[in-house]
């Protein structure tokens, strides 16, 4: 179940993201999200290198503030640090926001190698399910892998989230999932829904509300898979 679950890993300085990523890969992790945009602009993509010789997969993601971010360079330059990231990382993560104000960049970050990630974070509301779904499926034709998180003000739009595992295309390609305390489960069912991973936090290291850490998504995670198993 390890391989189900990424770590995100927020930084000031790439020697700390170098110490993130070994603490991460100690736990027994196998993939990390990189949050680059935590680091001094001038040496975002050291992050990068420093981590390179762990094996792990490496989700590069560099968050502007307009998506609850700490990146607040122009946007070219954030592009353009991506593009340069493509060809080290296993992924890229890239705001759907950015897709329609940057063209082209679709086709730069799959030259590089890597796979795309296209993420939607409702952090401030949660849209109608309609359209949430119509902006998954554009997604879903852009990207290999799709993100989008929401923030509920009740149960029922929490599972309307969760109802976008419906969709013919989303099994192994949806991550979605709702963010806050009250809303963490959310992180452990989206994998029995069909996600191909989750996001977790090394302890007292959570990036996002309601963020469990790696062992406690890993130990629910095995606690569900003998449920599942064990079902009729």
């Amino acid at each position: 179940m390890a391989r189900r679950i990424c770590v995100s890993l927020l930084a000031r300085t790439p020697e700390e993201m170098r110490r993130l990523a070994e603490a991460a890969a100690e736990l027994g992790a196998r993939m990390v999200e990189l949050r680059l945009d935590g680091l001094e602009r001038g040496r975002i993509l050291e992050g990068l290198r420093l981590t390179g010789d762990l094996g792990l997969s490496r989700v590069v993601t560099i968050r502007p503030e307009w998506e609850g971010g700490l990146y607040s360079g122009s946007e070219e330059e954030r592009i353009s640090l991506l593009e340069r990231a493509a060809g080290s990382a296993d992924f890229v993560d890239l705001e759907y926001g950015a897709v329609t104000e940057n063209g082209g960049v679709v086709e730069e970050l799959r030259d590089g190698g890597c796979k795309l990630i296209l993420s939607r974070h409702y952090v401030s509301d949660s849209p109608p399910s309609e359209r949430i779904r119509s902006e998954a499926e554009r997604m879903a034709s852009l990207a290999d892998i799709v993100k989008i998180v929401n923030k509920p003000s009740n149960v029922a739009e929490a599972v309307q989230l969760l109802s976008l595992y419906s969709a013919p295309w989303a099994p192994g390609r949806l991550v979605c999932f709702s963010i806050g305390e009250a809303w963490s489960l959310t992180r452990i069912l989206c994998v029995a829904l069909g996600s191909p991973f989750t996001y977790a936090s090394l302890p007292g290291r959570a990036v996002a509300p309601g963020q469990p850490t790696f062992t406690e998504a890993l130990e629910a995670l095995e606690a569900a898979s003998r449920i599942w198993r064990s079902s009729p």
